[in-house]
């Protein structure tokens, strides 16, 4: 958090916005800390199944499982642990490899609001490389703004490569709001204003992570030309990056989750690589991303390797572990 407060300086400076901050401090102290935690197997919520075809168990057992856990969350947590270990149970002993940022919990979970994402995935690119038993390639779940992460790496690195990719909730879109703050109390309010004032300030993109994310279809232009992270990973740029479509067209899947009660996503639909412009919700299919195929998702859905669902009645990352374990771990993994 003091992190926080001094690379929003130029900002309580420029902006007379001291006293907003310490708002944005108490924020994050209190309900974007509480999204890591609620990772849970035990909510007993009815979750809606993906109905698609079983995966083929391959040959020698199942592929090693990289996790990348979400914001506020930690590579080691409760929550994060019991993922893995259900993994392993499930897949006879796979490896699994959640990544991290920091080997220091507390840090980590500091690197999910605070840094540079382009340097951060170039280490986890690194990281993954040095890995022996991830050099044949392995499977992915990326939980929240860990699931356009690891579409990051796949686009930019995928070495070692990437076979099937499931993201729970993520921010494929990017955002138009910061997580979870929709309402008209002063927190919220004051988040707002500070995106209005400074979300594509350069001091702001290189030190708040989800800024590198944040998406305002109604400053588009400013978007394009000043977000450092977002509007790389999607191609949105005219001059476009033909490996990041190359690389996405080489998973065998793409599984992507909405959240249907999730109001830390916005726009939710972008957990589906939707979006909302001028108040007019636009599905994936509808998108220029898509019908120009700026990075390889209508290849996928042509080929029947792109599959959505929505989990029903869940808020973020509500997640029912014997629901996971049919829909996402038996349905792919194995």
């Amino acid at each position: 958090l003091i992190r926080f407060v001094i690379g929003m300086a130029p900002l309580c400076v420029r902006f007379k916005a001291c006293v907003p901050v310490a708002f944005v401090c108490l924020l994050l102290s209190s309900s974007w800390l509480a999204s890591g935690s609620r990772l849970s197997g035990g909510l007993g919520l009815g979750l809606e199944e993906l109905k698609v075809p079983l995966a083929a168990k391959p040959l020698g057992g199942a592929p090693p499982v990289v996790l990348w856990h979400g914001m506020g969350d930690t590579y080691s947590s409760s929550g994060m642990s019991e993922i893995a270990d259900t993994i392993k149970s499930l897949t006879g002993g796979a490896f699994v490899y959640s990544v991290r940022i920091s080997d220091d919990a507390s840090k980590d979970r500091e690197f999910t609001f605070l840094g540079d994402m382009n340097a951060m995935l170039a280490q986890v690119c690194d990281d993954l490389a040095k890995i022996p038993e991830l050099q044949d390639g392995f499977n992915a779940i990326g939980f929240s703004q860990g699931g356009q992460f690891l579409r990051a790496y796949v686009q930019r690195c995928n070495k070692p490569r990437v076979k099937n990719l499931v993201t729970m909730g993520g921010q494929h879109m990017g955002v138009s709001n910061y997580p979870g703050c929709l309402g008209n109390n002063p927190v919220c309010r004051t988040v707002r204003a500070l995106l209005e004032l400074g979300a594509y300030n350069p001091a702001v993109q290189k030190r708040v992570v989800q800024a590198q994310y944040f998406r305002d279809t109604a400053q588009y232009d400013v978007y394009l030309r000043e977000s450092i992270f977002q509007a790389d990973i999607n191609n949105e740029r005219s001059q476009k990056n033909a490996t990041y479509k190359e690389n996405l067209l080489s998973l065998q899947h793409l599984v992507l989750y909405e959240f249907q009660d999730d109001i830390t996503v916005v726009p939710r639909i972008s957990s589906l690589f939707g979006e909302v412009v001028n108040g007019h919700v636009i599905p994936y299919n509808e998108t220029d991303l898509y019908k120009e195929d700026w990075i390889g998702l209508k290849g996928l859905d042509d080929t029947g390797r792109l599959f959505l669902g929505v989990v029903p009645h869940a808020v973020h990352m509500q997640i029912n572990l014997d629901w996971f374990k049919k829909n996402v771990i038996q349905q792919w993994f194995v």
